[in-house]
């Protein structure tokens, strides 16, 4: 039997990640990925401009019509979440589709190098913990981290030199972990 994963992050059109990285490296796998998108953009955010149409309203859309069908998933991983509101619906969602055995992979994706991204807010964040809190593997950047941990990204890689860099992450970090 094959294995299925809900795939639930945005389709950027131009540039290579999301949905377009996702899909076929899941295809490749042997893995069934269901793509459930959260927003469609033109391109990547990391462009000087984009289109992005939000998905939100349409994902009760997929709960419904994949419980109607009896839909089952081996795992459930997520990436770009456009809103608070969007986050509260995808834990609605791993409510609805995750039981003892499925895996939830959550990618946190708030920001970078030390800077939010346009669609941050804290109440995304507080959000963000919440799903985070639930999920079996988490895959932050250190800028992430930081977010979730409530630490101080500047201060944290002021000692990026130092031999205990990594411990101070581990140490940063654990409080996801448990």
């Amino acid at each position: 039997m094959i294995k299925r994963v809900a795939v639930i992050n945005d389709l950027s059109s131009l540039g290579k990640c999301s949905l377009t990285a996702a899909i076929p490296v899941l295809s490749v796998m042997g893995v069934q990925p269901c793509p459930v998108p959260t927003a469609i953009l033109t391109n990547q955010t990391e462009y000087d401009s984009y289109y992005c149409y939000d998905f939100t309203d349409k994902i009760d859309n997929y709960i419904e019509q994949w419980q109607k069908l009896g839909i089952t998933f081996d795992g459930i991983y997520t990436g770009y979440l456009n809103s608070a509101s969007q986050i509260k619906k995808i834990l609605h969602f791993c409510e609805t589709f995750r039981d003892e055995n499925t895996l939830l992979i959550v990618d946190p994706v708030m920001g970078d190098s030390g800077k939010v991204y346009d669609m941050y807010t804290p109440e995304l964040g507080k959000r963000m913990r919440d799903l985070v809190m639930s999920a079996d593997v988490i895959t932050p950047n250190l800028t992430e981290c930081c977010i979730l941990t409530n630490t101080d990204y500047e201060e944290l890689v002021s000692h990026q030199d130092e031999p205990d860099y990594l411990d101070r992450i581990e140490k940063m970090a654990r409080p996801l972990l448990q």
